[in-house]
Formats: C-alpha cells, structure tokens, sequence
C-alpha cells in the first residue's frame, strides 16, 4: 500500500480535471495565495471551490506557473471577486500585457482565455511564500518555455505544473513553432532528477509520491516522442480536439472541418509534419479520439464519453 500523502496543515491542494489545472491554496498570516486557476469556462466552478478551501477568508494573490489558458482561465474572475494581485512568470510578460495570442496560443488552438493584467512577475532563482513555507521558482522548459515549477525543500513537495505529471507531462509546443522543445524537456527532467521530492503537486492528475518512478516514465516517454515526433504531433490535435470537447460538450462533425482549418497551430502542425487535407486530417483525428475512448458519435455530434465538471 502506498504511503499517505500529507501536506502541511497551511497548504490546500484542490484536483481538477484535464480542462482546468489543479490549484494549491496556501494559507498565512502574510496573506492567501493560489496557485494556477483552471480554464475560463469553469470560471464559476473554481469561485466555488477557492471560496470553500478558503472558508470565507480573502485570497491575497494568484501565482501562476506558466500561461495557458487551462492554468491562468480563471485570474479575471477571482481578482474581480478578491481584488488580489497576478503574478506571472516574468518571460511571459510582454506576451500577456500585449495579449499576442500567437505566442499565448488561445484563439490559435481553439481555446478562450479571459483577459487580465499581470501586477507581479517572478522568475527561475526567486523564492515566493505559499502557506508560510519558502518555495524555490525553478525554469522548466519545453511544455512552456516560459514556465515555472514550485519547489519546497524543507517539506520535499514540488508543484510541478505541466513539466512532469505522474505518467508523463504536456504537449511539448515549442516543437511546433521550431523552437527545441524536446532538448529543453529533457533538461528539466535531468534538473528535476537532482530534487528530493516526496510530494509531486502535477498541473492535472491527483497528488502522487513515486517521485522517481514518474521521472523514469517520462524520460521514456520523451524519448518515444523524440524517435517520432510525427506521433507527438498528431497526439497534440488529439489533445486539442479533446480539450474543445470538454470544455463545449458537444462539437457538430459537419463543421469540425471548417473548425480544423481555421486553427493557425493545427494547420502549422499539419504542414509541418503530415500535408494532409483538412477534411482527412480531421477524420484521422476523431477516429483516434474515439478510439481512445474519450468521445462517442450520437446523431452526427461528438460527445464526450462521461460527464465532466
């Protein structure tokens, strides 16, 4: 049987699901702070949850880890509820106060994204307080170049956003925009294998402690991905396609085509990796969903296979 997992008492970790990132809640003297704040669509659900972990109490400040719109969808409503501060990793700031979609990849890859505005910024070397513990911003690109993971030494607990998850981590974008997304990973993971960690807090998937286990996962799975990287492209439109159908419940098949080629990323991945035709392409794409059991066809809509939060 595998040991608790016990966070200290000032820390609250709230697990969403592959739409909206998970949150953690630290709590303080010096002040309430959240960690990521899911997708905009569930902009109600996540007020209810941070108003419960909080139990009444104000929340202080956002931190985000990085900026895709599963992580930071939820910063206007609660600064609006709160009027608590953003802070955002410092290389993602002129891309948020320009709101450059081509670089934040909202609207590009058929996503939302209520806009805000960033008041602090932090970056890798720089220590933040969360519960009243010190925790370490540690650089951890190749899912995000940009992004930032969480690192609390006395208690051995790292947030690791997208990085590394329990069986693997994100998509890794920047191979889609020609930048060395699969070399920046594998130096995260190489950074993250000097850590001692006994609590891993992942963006999406519950709170896990095989630490070294899940680095060992991903390590194979990049690699995989590295041997084939045709294959990690084509997964990254099955996560889109995927993602669309979370969040909108229901996607017509007449018009997913249409949909496909009016995506910027998906097409960027299409002439990159396949020169399909859209309308192949995007028959390629829902098979593999609804082989991987994650959608189901009833009267000419895509539905997902459960109901979701």
């Amino acid at each position: 049987m595998a040991a608790a997992l016990n966070l200290p008492a000032s820390l609250t970790f709230v697990e969403r699901d592959w739409l909206s990132s998970n949150h953690l809640i630290g709590r303080s003297d010096t002040g309430n702070v959240l960690v990521d704040t899911g997708y905009c669509s569930r902009r109600g659900l996540t007020l209810q949850l941070i108003d419960r972990a909080l139990g009444g109490a104000p929340l202080h400040r956002i931190i985000n880890t990085h900026t895709h719109s599963d992580h930071v969808g939820g910063n206007a409503a609660l600064k609006a509820r709160y009027g608590c501060r953003i802070t955002i990793p410092q290389q993602d700031r002129e891309a948020v106060t320009l709101w450059q979609d081509e670089k934040l990849n909202y609207q590009t890859f058929g996503q939302a994204c209520d806009r805000f505005e960033a008041d602090d910024y932090f970056d890798a070397g720089d220590i933040v307080e969360i519960g009243g513990l010190t925790w370490q911003a540690l650089g951890s690109p190749g899912h995000h170049m940009e992004s930032l993971l969480l690192y609390q030494p006395e208690h051995r607990i790292l947030m690791s956003a997208d990085a590394l998850w329990e069986h693997g981590f994100g998509i890794v974008f920047p191979e889609f925009v020609d930048e060395p997304g699969f070399a920046a990973q594998e130096a995260t993971l190489l950074m993250l294998e000097d850590l001692q960690v006994d609590i891993v807090i992942p963006g999406h998937g519950r709170m896990f402690g095989d630490f070294g286990q899940a680095l060992q996962r991903a390590r194979q799975r990049l690699a995989y991905f590295r041997a084939n990287p045709q294959r990690h492209a084509f997964l990254a439109m099955k996560v889109g396609l995927s993602f669309m159908l979370l969040d909108r419940q229901r996607l017509a098949l007449a018009e997913l085509e249409t949909t496909f080629g009016e995506l910027p990323l998906i097409q960027r991945i299409n002439r990159k990796y396949f020169n399909m035709d859209t309308a192949g392409l995007t028959r390629g794409v829902v098979a593999a969903l609804l082989e991987a059991k994650a959608g189901r066809v009833i009267d000419g809509w895509l539905l997902p296979p459960a109901q979701t939060e």
